[in-house]
């Protein structure tokens, strides 16, 4: 069945929305004014979902693509949109989450540009198989199809250049790569992490068991890579589901970390540490939450979902004490180093949860939370109606949860002061949203 469909709005999930006779339609790879013949692949209940048969009359922000794969690989969203377009999409999908998710009228700040090729400090790349030939690549969005990619325009020119040199290992060497659907084979995923100031690189492949002879790809690479690599490792994952690394290492020569610095701080990150994906953007979005926490000399910071401490140690030389608080145990222990190879002795890191370690507090003065992609408990949120520091500042790379949490964190007696965002990952339609909430005078408390 093919459509007549004007695409009405992009919404979050980088997908354009349309109606037809009252019936919502998502159309990939389309911009919004644009009207299109759409081939419905698949009608459920309350919306169909369609793919671009024809444009009729295209964007006039719709650009050709540079990867020859995009539309193919799940990597990118917006390739076919003009960069500063893209920008004013993300807006626009963080207004409309706001909007529907949260009943928040609150207009978002535009997003500065950033650079938007070859930006990426961590890739995961999956390995298959296919008619003899490896396959080393990205998912077809929502499949676990392999999509071959022999140059990805957001990886570092080195990543794609490694990723090329192990695919020529692997075939040299008829090394044994995992079939996710017989559950044979080996080896699964490549990831590389790399120090955008340092250069410094962390090389990881991982399999279902140790293959001996991995350590002789190293071997291969040329004397410019090789110097920049620090650490090589073999990680253990047996366990059929989505997850890439496990906690079982096997260091086949160097660290299991690398180093970053930022604005003049260094910090070590390990293997399963969390840290942003985009250098420019992050300096960009720590530079604006010094200037938003609006930092006094005896404020007392709580730091939330601290990670490896970046923003409680980089903010340390502003305020009179940072306590950052951690769950995962390679970021605690990260964060610790961090503190002491940058002397910022008035800072401290508690390992917990943050909902449990917060009974021990009843008063600060700014609190600042970055967590996961779920968003935050709503323990915290009661916690934070306890504590009632004057200034919350919330990272988000969820426009959605953030939209919900922002909405509980209003209902406790706050209000918002800005909404900010940070284009962490140009090319897709993923966005880094900043808010600042400030506790109103009579607080209405729940």
């Amino acid at each position: 069945m093919v459509i007549k469909l004007k695409i009405d709005k992009i919404i979050f999930g980088g997908l354009g929305l349309g109606d037809y006779q009252g019936i919502k339609v998502f159309v990939p790879y389309s911009l919004p004014e644009e009207k299109l013949l759409v081939r419905i692949r698949e009608k459920k209940k309350h919306y169909w979902l369609g793919e671009i048969s024809e444009i009729l009359e295209s964007s006039p922000f719709r650009i050709k693509s540079k990867c020859p794969v995009f539309m193919k690989c799940g990597g990118c969203d917006f390739q076919h949109a003009d960069y500063t377009y893209q920008l004013i999409l993300k807006k626009l999908l963080v207004s409309d989450c706001l909007e529907h998710l949260g009943n928040i009228f609150f207009p978002p700040k535009n997003p500065l540009p950033v650079n938007p090729w070859h930006y990426r400090n961590k890739i995961q790349m999956m390995l298959g198989q296919e008619n003899n030939k490896i396959l080393i690549g990205y998912y077809q969005k929502n499949t676990h199809k392999i999509i071959e990619v022999t140059e990805c325009f957001i990886n570092p020119f080195i990543f794609n250049e490694i990723k090329n040199y192990f695919n020529q290992f692997l075939h040299n060497n008829n090394l044994k790569i995992y079939d996710e659907h017989q559950k044979i084979g080996n080896l699964r995923f490549l990831v590389l992490r790399r120090g955008n100031k340092t250069e410094e690189i962390l090389l990881i492949v991982v399999g279902r068991f140790y293959e001996k002879n991995i350590d002789k790809f190293y071997d291969i690479l040329p004397k410019e890579i090789k110097e920049k690599i620090v650490g090589f490792l073999f990680n253990i994952n047996p366990l059929p589901k989505n997850r890439i690394l496990t906690e079982n290492f096997i260091s086949i020569f160097g660290r299991d970390y690398y180093f970053e610095e930022l604005l003049n701080k260094k910090f070590r990150i390990s293997v399963n540490s969390f840290f942003q994906n985009h250098y420019e953007a992050t300096e960009l979005l720590v530079k604006r939450i010094i200037e938003l926490i609006e930092p006094e000399e005896n404020d007392q910071v709580l730091d939330l979902y601290t990670g490896v401490g970046v923003f409680g140690i980089i903010l340390s030389s502003y305020v009179k004490e940072i306590i950052g608080i951690e769950s995962e145990i390679s970021a605690y222990n990260d964060a610790l180093f961090n503190k002491l190879i940058n002397g910022c002795f008035n800072v401290n890191f508690l390992l917990g949860k943050c909902e449990e370690v917060l009974d021990n507090f009843n008063k600060v003065d700014k609190v600042i939370l970055d967590p996961p992609r779920k968003g935050i408990d709503e323990k915290v949120i009661n916690q934070l109606n306890r504590i009632k520091p004057r200034i919350i500042l919330y990272i988000s790379c969820n426009p959605a949860t953030f939209s919900r949490d922002l909405k509980r964190i209003l209902e406790i007696g706050y209000e918002i002061e800005t909404i900010e965002l940070f284009d962490m990952f140009p090319q897709t339609y993923h966005i880094e949203v900043l808010g600042k909430l400030l506790r109103k005078p009579n607080g209405i408390l729940n």
